[in-house]
């Protein structure tokens, strides 16, 4: 056997040391690693943008959240970071929304808190006592937002709340709706930002010929709500008490309004507010005609068994954290 022999002159030890920081040092030493990453970053990637099992419900996010903008709306930095979802899978990609909430037995919610704002703003009740009779202030709406967190509940949007009192599994334990009536500018300025510190989705309903008018959402306001994962709702075309119109223009009154918002938000819309809570059956007719699978009112007290008359609970300026909380409660099954 021939013996091992090292090197034993310096220009030997010097040429092995350079052949190995070329080893080190060579582009091959790094094909292999940097292969497996870019496959398990392909593989992540891929998981995150497949959509899983539909549900109209919040929860682990079920489907692709695209980092995208609507067309029309500029890409401002806080829009930037709004989730845009899928117009045909709205319901089921709301990203942010409470994660893990308990789940009812299907068929088990036969009724929910469906709370009515319209302002979420500062008011002088002195001066303007009908403005405060519209407003929460933007502390006690935060406060209200944080006690419904605290008794366990879990904002859904109209067609959500559908869905539960339909019996499709995995309607959360205990739900409710916030609604906003009319489209004023502080939905998008106050609401919105309250609503996605908390992970909390809502129900906008906006009046078609209000959008861009002063004091009212722009249409890239209204477009924002949607890409963010709010319900946009029909609120007819100019708010006039559809009682008092003529059935053509009753019906113009309804179906236009759904068909523009439908237009500006490119998603469905299939949750409709009477003006002024104002119905009758004649009214309640063109909106099913329509198209709308749920309507609601200004009514207190009411069970939930017409979908297109659904009760509210009023919510304004004079509610006060404990009455907030009673009329929550006041809908216990």
């Amino acid at each position: 056997m021939k013996p091992h022999r090292h090197p034993g002159s310096s220009r030997e030890r010097v040429a092995l040391l350079r052949a190995a920081r070329r080893r080190r040092s060579s582009p091959q030493r790094y094909l292999i690693p940097g292969a497996i990453l870019i496959a398990l970053a392909v593989i992540a990637i891929a998981r995150i943008m497949s959509p899983g099992a539909a549900s109209p419900f919040p929860g682990a996010p079920t489907a692709a959240v695209r980092q995208a903008t609507p067309a029309g709306v500029p890409l401002t930095p806080e829009l930037a970071l709004l989730p845009t979802v899928a117009p045909a899978t709205a319901p089921a990609s709301v990203a942010g929304s409470l994660a893990a909430v308990p789940t009812a037995v299907p068929g088990s919610v036969t009724r929910m808190p469906i709370l009515m704002y319209h302002y979420v703003r500062e008011v002088d009740g002195g001066t303007d006592p009908l403005g405060y009779g519209l407003s929460v202030t933007p502390a006690n709406f935060a406060a209200q937002l944080d006690a419904l967190a605290r008794l366990g509940y879990a904002p859904v949007r109209m067609d959500q709340a559908l869905a539960c009192l339909q019996g499709v599994p995995g309607c959360p334990r205990r739900p409710v709706a916030l609604t906003f009536d009319d489209g004023y500018a502080d939905a998008a300025s106050v609401v919105l930002p309250l609503l996605r510190e908390r992970g909390f989705v809502a129900t906008f309903y906006v009046v078609a010929d209000f959008i861009g008018q002063p004091g009212y959402l722009t249409v890239d306001e209204v477009r924002m709500l949607a890409a963010s994962g709010m319900e946009i709702g029909a609120h007819s075309v100019t708010h006039l008490d559809l009682t008092t119109l003529d059935e053509a223009t009753a019906r113009y009154e309804i179906a236009e309004s759904r068909q523009r918002i439908a237009a500006l938000t490119e998603q469905p819309v299939t949750s409709f507010c009477y003006p002024a809570g104002r119905f009758n059956a004649a009214v309640r007719a063109l909106v099913q005609e329509a198209g709308f699978s749920t309507a609601v009112t200004t009514i207190q007290n009411a069970d939930f068994a017409d979908l297109l008359a659904l009760p509210r609970l009023r919510i304004d300026g004079a509610t006060d954290l404990a009455g907030f909380e009673w009329l929550v409660h006041s809908l216990e099954q």
